[in-house]
């Protein structure tokens, strides 16, 4: 088997992978071994049926040729995986399928496929930023957080609530509405009750909700979920003109300043009732650290985003085009509309996604057991657990350890980054560490795991999108 690779325009390769007639006939010989030895013909014993039968049996040959077509197709896509450099990111074999003829002249497998090489002087370090400082938090922000959180953290409604109380946020609201349907063009009505505020609801409705009071009707335009018109098919959403009336209004009695402490003191796992409050700790100092972790976040992101840009637009890349073309298709398979697709912002995060696994190869970067178990949770939260569906449990995992590395990477590469007040982010004692945030962009010291009988030498978790 002989594979052969010819540059064509950008990260696009044609390619032809040569099987000799010899070696064709050798595949197909063993195929026919194979199919023998369980073969149950009459006037032979099994095990025995001469191969001269199968080949004069068109379909049973037929058989032998599909077998070998689909292992010839795996053999021509291993062999192309791991050719040369780079990292085959699409692959389209033309369709092929194995014919008598090919056992005398051979056959040939042609094709086009995409390969992501990380240029060999990829800038990546030391890449100059904006300039940053270390947010703030005022007195105000606290006593603000405090009262929101109290207020979502309340468990028992007001007994006492006037009736002319005007919507505000937190509030449970029950409400009726009609508009007309877009589809059917008649009336329709329904009832809804919502926390006002909620992030999950559109932003429209807590304004249209928040200032009213119950027996309240007024009209606004807000999106609704139309469903589909046939059995099956995509939902969507229309902004319609709509009328509605408060029906009625709940609202939360605030949580105290011990329980709201006690209550975010608790550990991820919920269980409240086994956590006190460490000695020293304050319900100001709490949630000043949770805002100043927010607004470190939020800067982080901010910088990885310019980073991002910065190194895409430093390096002479190859785009994949057909790989970002069938990535857009799979996210409109999956629901994403034409207008609401960002192709531009797609082609973005898919180069970022294969520079970073480029640069983790690069560096030797392997997360660490924390990273990777939080990345699964994640998947298990949005995908649902995997249970005992062994298959679906290993691509979690592998999903998983992808998903870790890349995010260490890219924080290696942002602490590796260069900006006026870089110190107070990632210099000794700086904002990171006075989080807790001590392993942030820090490659995990690697352990012997042998002794515990799981060896990763033959293992490549970067895997190959074919």
């Amino acid at each position: 088997m002989d594979v052969l690779l010819e540059p064509l325009e950008g990260a696009q390769r044609k390619f032809r992978v040569v099987f000799s007639d010899e070696e064709i006939r050798s595949r197909v010989d063993k195929e026919i071994r194979s199919a023998i030895k369980d073969l149950k013909i009459p006037g032979y014993r099994v095990g025995h049926v001469p191969a001269t039968y199968i080949r004069s049996r068109a379909p049973y040959l037929s058989s032998i040729y599909q077998s070998v077509t689909e292992e010839v197709r795996q053999n021509v896509i291993d062999a192309l995986v791991n050719e040369g450099s780079g990292t085959v990111v699409y692959l389209d074999p033309e369709p092929f399928s194995l014919l008598r003829d090919h056992e005398s002249s051979g056959m040939e497998v042609q094709g086009i496929i995409e390969v992501f090489d990380l240029p060999a002087d990829c800038v990546y370090e030391g890449i100059s930023l904006s300039p940053e400082s270390v947010p703030t938090i005022s007195k105000e922000e606290i006593s603000n957080e405090i009262e929101f959180l109290s207020k979502r953290a309340g468990t028992q409604f007001k007994t006492d609530l006037p009736s002319d109380v005007a919507i505000e946020e937190g509030d449970l609201v029950s409400f009726s509405f009609s508009f007309t349907h877009p589809d059917t063009g008649l009336p329709y009505e329904n009832r809804q009750t919502v926390t006002v505020g909620d992030p999950t609801h559109p932003e429209a409705l807590t304004r249209a909700l928040t200032g009213r009071k119950v027996g309240e009707s007024f009209s606004e335009r807000l999106p609704f979920n139309i469903p589909g018109r046939k059995n099956q098919a995509k939902q969507r959403v229309e902004v319609l003109d709509s009328t509605m009336t408060v029906e009625s209004i709940k609202r939360l009695e605030p949580a105290t300043s011990e329980e709201l402490l006690k209550m975010l003191s608790a550990p991820e796992n919920g269980n409240a009732a086994a956590t006190a409050p460490s000695e020293g700790v304050t319900l100001e100092s709490l949630i000043e650290k949770r805002l100043l972790e927010k607004k470190v976040s939020e800067v982080l992101t901010r910088k990885m985003d310019e980073l991002v840009l910065e190194i895409l637009s430093r390096n002479a890349i190859p785009v994949p085009e057909r790989r970002i073309g069938l990535e857009c298709d799979r996210m409109v398979a999956s629901g994403v509309s034409e207008n609401d697709l960002d192709r531009e912002k797609v082609k973005k995060e898919t180069l970022w996604w294969f520079m970073l696994d480029g640069l983790a190869k690069k560096m030797a970067v392997q997360p660490d057991m924390k990273r990777v178990e939080h990345e699964y949770l994640t998947l298990v939260r949005q995908g649902g657990s995997p249970d005992k569906d062994e298959t679906r449990r290993r691509e979690y995992i592998e999903q998983a350890f992808l998903s870790a590395r890349r995010r260490l990477t890219e924080e290696i590469v942002l602490r590796r980054s260069t900006f006026s007040g870089s110190d107070e982010f990632f210099g000794p004692d700086g904002v990171l560490d006075r989080l807790g945030w001590k392993d942030f962009g820090i490659i995990p010291v690697v352990h012997d795991h042998s002794h515990e009988g799981h060896d990763h030498s033959d293992h490549d978790h970067a895997g190959h999108t074919h």
